[in-house]
């Protein structure tokens, strides 16, 4: 098949969707496909070599007008895709944005739609479905950027420490945790940086787990233990600063109930395709969802990829089916809209 695999766009996670873009391009070439990979901030093509050193920096893209992002759709490289592989994260990529662009230009591509995208994207709205649907959540609260600590009741939220981010962010961009009163209002500045809505939210203290989930079937869990003792962008994405254990070492029946839940988050948004659900595990064997994760990191090492090693399936096998889920929900999609 052709393939056009959007990357590095324009959010704060360009360099690691350039990283996930690199991998899944590699893979897609290893099992036969045609592949062009594209800058998903304006639809410039990246030669196999600019996928490697990435072609421009942060700065020289988020100098190029919004607008430009309008012309990925009208590449000629996509125009000719049979289907179009997601390899950006965050705002304008993970949001719905570039979905509904695809949508509009009728091309199949990986991943959730529309609006499961924007849902999973905006913490605030998905965590309204969690509880609508009684699926654990940790107390939360959002506030307009500008809003004051102070018009917080943070009892409410079982008082401190809390977490504070930025509403529609990923990759823990601008997250803090606040452990006094007078963390607090710096933590909201932070994330407004970022979001002109802030989420203010219970801290879960327990172990940190991420469920993914390919098509209905959830994959072993991963158990994430930061040496700093806080999963932030640092504990991510540097080497060696997180220890990882897949499958978490959990009793059976809490792992089931654990997958169960990753499912039923990742449906009740109307996600397909591929999804990362972070969970935090309290002393007392409690699961809280924290959050779906609509196109997770896909980097040789990241979190999807080694769970899937766990299961027996090699990167580039999971590479290839999530792009037969996408085909195969496309077709689905359409047999529906035949019938109406």
């Amino acid at each position: 098949m052709k393939v056009a695999v959007l990357m590095g766009g324009r959010s704060a996670e360009r360099e690691v969707s350039l990283s996930t873009g690199r991998g899944i391009a590699e893979a897609l070439r290893k099992l036969g496909h045609e592949v062009t990979s594209l800058d998903a901030a304006d639809g410039m093509v990246l030669t196999a070599g600019e996928e490697q050193s990435s072609a421009r920096s942060a700065l020289e893209v988020h100098a190029l007008p919004q607008a430009a992002m309008l012309g990925v759709v009208e590449a000629p490289a996509v125009r000719a895709a049979d289907v179009v592989f997601l390899a950006v994260h965050g705002t304008w990529g993970e949001d719905g944005t570039i979905q509904a662009a695809l949508e509009m230009a009728g091309k199949v591509y990986t991943g959730s739609g529309v609006l499961a995208s924007a849902i999973a994207m905006d913490k605030a709205m998905s965590k309204r479905v969690f509880e609508r649907e009684a699926l654990p959540t940790p107390h939360w609260m959002a506030l307009e950027a500008g809003v004051p600590g102070s018009a917080i009741d943070t009892k409410l939220l079982g008082g401190y420490p809390l977490v504070v981010k930025p509403n529609a962010q990923g990759s823990t961009v601008g997250l803090s945790i606040v452990k006094h009163p007078s963390e607090l209002q710096p933590a909201i500045a932070k994330a407004a940086e970022f979001d002109s809505l802030v989420l203010v939210e219970q801290f879960i203290e327990g172990r940190e787990l991420t469920v993914p989930v390919i098509g209905d079937e959830a994959f072993p869990i991963v158990e994430i233990e930061p040496k700093s003792g806080f999963y932030d962008y640092a504990s991510k994405y540097t080497k060696g600063a997180s220890t990882y254990t897949c499958p978490a070492k959990l009793d059976k029946e809490l792992a089931r109930h654990v997958r169960e839940l990753a499912v039923e988050s990742s449906q009740v948004l109307g996600c397909r395709g591929v999804t990362r659900v972070d969970f935090r595990l309290t002393e007392d064997d409690e699961p809280y969802i924290l959050e779906v994760n609509t196109l997770p990191g896909m980097t040789p090492t990241s979190l999807v990829p080694m769970a899937a090693a766990a299961k027996g399936l090699s990167y580039d096998q999971l590479v290839g089916r999530i792009l037969d889920l996408a085909v195969a929900d496309s077709r689905a999609r359409k047999t529906v809209g035949q019938r109406a």
